[in-house]
């Protein structure tokens, strides 16, 4: 893959005031110099926490001074916002051995070059859509970046995990379509206990709408006597989302349930429906 420049990470505006790139590298060094005054300890500018950009200063004018390489993409950046928002880079900048590196290898970020590049947009303070289809990733990438409140206020971590709390984890759905995109995830989805919050989220869920509404909503979409000559689980509900989920997510999903109080019978409808999926051996 070719290497992926700022121009193509973060969209242009129009009608914005443009810089030509010496007047952009004179009011980086003032902005990285007042950063610089503030800092309790000799830290460069590469290091000072909370710096960034202004939103009116056309980064991509700046010829890159950073590439960062995860598999097989490249991408051409700046330090500046990167260390602002992510301590994992400005650690590896600090650290290394040529004050003037200008390049880096993140192959190990969760989620591979589709979460960094979210991630570099975020640094750049682009605003990227969180969905329930790359919360997953973004959370685990912000851990591996350490892109924490530690570095900036409303920083990736704390950004995803709104996102969760608020739409994931109170919905069944919800919490099992992340649960599955955690499968890619390992071991860091295991690590920040994000695998077993989705697991124990669906669990809850499950048995308080059994506790709550006396089993009237799981039994109409779970029907016994009435139900069709095989018993198949409609799909419209989350006993048959389980099948998206790997043997071990599956079973824990299942002890989880059975933990917290689920039914029986409950609990062995959906066992046989996980049996019957195509792939799925128990």
């Amino acid at each position: 893959m070719g290497v992926v420049t700022v121009a193509e990470l973060k969209p242009s505006i129009s009608g914005k005031r443009s810089f030509r790139p010496v007047q952009v590298r004179g009011m980086l060094l003032n902005v990285v110099n007042n950063a610089c005054a503030r800092l309790p300890y000799g830290a460069t500018g590469a290091e000072a926490p909370g710096f960034w950009l202004p939103a009116y200063m056309p980064i991509s004018d700046v010829s890159s001074d950073l590439t960062i390489e995860v598999g097989t993409a490249s991408f051409a950046l700046h330090k500046f916002p990167l260390v602002s928002r992510s301590g994992r880079i400005r650690k590896l900048l600090s650290e290394a051995k040529d004050s003037k590196i200008s390049r880096l290898n993140l192959s190990g970020v969760p989620g591979g070059s589709q979460a960094f590049e979210l991630a570099a947009k975020f640094c750049y303070g682009v605003n990227i859509e969180i969905t329930v289809s790359n919360v997953g990733m973004l959370r685990c990438a912000a851990h591996f970046l350490e892109m924490t409140e530690e570095f900036s206020d409303k920083n990736l971590e704390a950004r995803t995990e709104v996102y969760l709390k608020d739409t994931v984890l109170p919905s069944i759905p919800n919490s099992i379509t992340v649960l599955h995109h955690c499968e890619g995830l390992l071991p860091t989805a295991e690590e920040i206990n994000l695998s077993s919050r989705l697991i124990n989220g669906i669990a809850n869920n499950a048995c308080k709408e059994q506790l709550t509404s006396g089993l009237s909503k799981l039994e109409h979409n779970f029907p016994s006597k009435h139900s069709g000559a095989d018993g198949e689980i409609p799909s419209d509900w989350w006993g048959k989302s389980l099948t998206l989920l790997s043997l071990d997510f599956f079973q824990r999903v299942l002890s989880a349930v059975k933990t917290k109080g689920l039914k029986q019978d409950m609990i062995s409808r959906i066992l046989i429906n996980y049996a019957k999926t195509p792939s799925k051996a128990l």
